[in-house]
C-alpha cells in the first residue's frame, strides 16, 4: 500500500513538472516566438533544471509540438450543447478568452504564425482546428442545423482562417481585449447564410461566454 502510494505521488510530480515546463515554454515562444526561443530561457522561466527539461522533452520542437496539442486539450472540457453551432460559438469564444489569460493558447497561437521554423510544423495546430471544427459541424449537419448547401470542409476552413486573422488583427490592434467582440460581428455576418433559420434564433452570441465558461472549468477543476 505505502509502495503503490509512493509510486502515485511520484507519478503526480512528475505530470506537475512536465505541466510547469510546458507552461514555460508556452510563455516564452509566445513572448520571443519560436526562433529566438532557447531551450536556456525556458529552463529560467520554468525554474527547473535542463535535465528535468530533457527527461519529458527530447528538443524545443517537442516542447512546440506539445504546446499546440495541449492547446486543443484545453478545448476538450466544454460541456455538451444540445445545438452543436452553440458549442462551436462557444469554443471560439472560449478560445478568444483564454487567448488574453493562458500562457498555453498564447504560445500556441504564436508557434501557429511562425514562418521561418525548418523543424517545426507550422500546419500541425491548423490541422487540429480543422479536425475539431469539421467534427462538431459534421454533428450540426445530423441535427439539421446546417443549410443544405453548405459544404463542411470548406466552411471549418473558413471559420478556422477567418478566427486566425482575426485574432491576429486583434493583437495588433487591441492586444486581444477586443477579440470576443470581434468574434461577434464575425458570427452575425457568416452564421445567417449558413444556419438554418430557426435554428439561428436559438444561438447565443454574447461574448462574456468565454468568460463563464472558464470559470466554470477552472471551478470543475478545482
Amino acid at each position: 500500500m505505502a509502495q503503490r502510494t509512493g509510486r502515485a505521488l511520484q507519478q503526480d510530480r512528475a505530470v506537475q513538472t512536465r505541466k510547469k515546463i510546458l507552461n514555460a515554454a508556452a510563455a516564452v515562444f509566445d513572448e520571443l516566438g519560436y526562433g529566438r526561443a532557447t531551450i536556456a530561457d525556458i529552463v529560467q522561466r520554468s525554474g527547473m533544471t535542463k535535465g528535468a527539461l530533457y527527461f519529458h522533452f527530447e528538443n524545443k520542437s517537442a516542447m512546440a509540438a506539445a504546446v499546440i496539442t495541449a492547446q486543443i486539450e484545453g478545448m476538450s472540457g466544454i460541456p455538451p450543447h444540445q445545438l452543436a453551432l452553440q458549442q462551436l460559438i462557444d469554443t471560439g469564444y472560449l478560445l478568444a478568452y483564454q487567448l488574453r489569460k493562458d500562457p498555453i493558447q498564447r504560445g500556441a497561437s504564436r508557434l501557429a504564425m511562425e514562418q521561418a521554423a525548418k523543424d517545426l510544423d507550422t500546419k500541425r495546430s491548423n490541422d487540429l482546428w480543422l479536425e475539431l471544427v469539421t467534427g462538431i459541424l459534421t454533428e450540426a449537419r445530423r441535427q439539421e442545423e446546417l443549410r443544405t448547401s453548405v459544404n463542411i470542409e470548406e466552411l471549418a476552413w473558413h471559420f478556422v482562417a477567418s478566427f486566425s486573422g482575426i485574432q491576429n488583427m486583434s493583437q495588433n490592434y487591441d492586444g486581444r481585449m477586443k477579440l470576443t467582440s470581434h468574434l461577434k460581428v464575425m458570427w452575425q455576418y457568416v452564421l445567417p447564410s449558413v444556419v438554418d433559420p430557426v435554428v439561428l434564433a436559438q444561438l447565443e452570441l454574447d461574448p462574456d461566454r468565454g468568460e463563464r465558461l472558464a470559470n466554470s472549468l477552472s471551478s470543475s477543476g478545482s
